[in-house]
């Protein structure tokens, strides 16, 4: 699951004045869960989460990161965060939950525009929906 990319859904852009929620994360995770029991969820969110959200859910993203529920990239990773969700589904052959087209990395893993592969989470009225979706495709400049 992109976490950063869902604790965003809904929110006004930065530019905005907006901040990702990480209980309108914690939320989302929950749902998923209860509608897919049987599968196992690896929350990634980028290291600029912790700073990015209220000062109030600072510590609560720093306690989920420190008790492994929420994991982020090691400093310097090439890609941050959407570089790893991508290496844990392709290593696991899961579904990633974003609606991040990862028009960047579309080149080296075309898995990712696979029916199936992705999932899009949208918050409505208080109730998380997962759809299958496939991203958009990367623009001929944008594919590495």
């Amino acid at each position: 699951m992109d976490g950063s990319n869902l604790a965003w859904n809904g929110r006004p852009p930065r530019a905005a004045g907006g901040r990702p929620s990480f209980a309108a994360l914690e939320a989302a995770v929950r749902s998923l869960r209860f509608k897919h029991p049987q599968r196992d969820i690896h929350v990634v969110v980028d290291a600029t989460l912790r700073h990015d959200v209220t000062i109030e859910e600072r510590p609560l993203v720093e306690a989920a990161i420190a008790e492994g529920t929420v994991v982020q990239p090691p400093a310097g990773t090439e890609g941050r965060g959407d570089a790893l969700v991508i290496s844990i589904a392709d290593e696991v052959g899961g579904v990633i939950v974003s609606n991040d087209n990862f028009a960047p990395f579309q080149r080296a893993n075309p898995w990712l525009r696979d029916a199936g592969r992705v999932m899009g989470a949208t918050h409505s009225q208080g109730v998380w929906v997962f759809n299958r979706r496939i991203p958009n495709p990367a623009a001929p400049a944008q594919r590495k």
